[in-house]
């Protein structure tokens, strides 16, 4: 597998349940987050997104779903529009678990979003899994990580939801391009880009 994925790459990596980097545009926040489909996540890639990806523990889906599913949506200040990210307040599953912060509580956390037949009955608030929105104009209004991955899950034919974590440094500073390509080489896993997710989801 090359480092670098185009989205045709990069979609089948997602359907198969592995692992991408995600990096946005250089004139944008210029980071990359590790992902992989909200469906595919197990016990094992939660503890793995925590342990080597460092950043927060994020899950990115439609508003249509977090509504379906009572999670509020803050609201965005001072920011930028297509800058800030649409966040959620952080939730976790209300039977199931322990405290939520384990490995395996997020994970089971995320399964139970999933279900068909949850409701907003079904968890509580606050929580330990991060919810992210995108934007409901999609990329016509903003091209970062979250509609990026909701974007490249829809591709694929996936459940429109997409576990991601920024990749930190080990001493906490933000991986740029380099220290990504370094991080996909160590992990054996491939780089694909918001720019050409945006590119192929244009073409239908």
């Amino acid at each position: 597998m090359s480092e670098h994925l185009t989205a045709d790459e990069a979609i089948a990596q997602l359907q198969k349940g592995r692992f991408l980097v995600l990096v946005d545009s250089r004139e944008r926040e210029n980071e990359g987050d590790l992902i992989v489909a909200a469906e595919h996540l197990t016990t094992e890639k939660a503890a793995f997104m925590m342990r080597e990806a460092r950043g927060m523990f994020l899950l990115a889906t439609t508003a249509e779903h977090l509504s379906r599913i009572g999670i509020e949506l803050i609201e965005p200040r001072g920011g930028h529009v297509q800058m800030t990210p649409r966040m959620g307040l952080p939730f976790d599953a209300r039977n199931g678990i322990r405290t939520g912060i384990a490995a395996a509580d997020r994970a089971e956390t995320v399964r139970q979003v999933l279900l068909s037949e949850s409701g907003p009955e079904d968890f509580v608030v606050p929580g330990h899994v991060q919810p992210l929105a995108e934007h409901e104009q999609g990329f016509a209004m903003r091209q970062g990580h979250t509609e990026g991955s909701v974007g490249l899950a829809r591709l694929a034919g996936l459940f429109p939801a997409v576990m991601m974590s920024e990749v930190l440094t080990e001493d906490g500073e933000m991986a740029g391009r380099e220290a990504l390509a370094a991080f996909a080489r160590k992990h054996q896993i491939g780089l694909a880009t918001v720019d050409d997710v945006v590119a192929r989801s244009s073409k239908g």
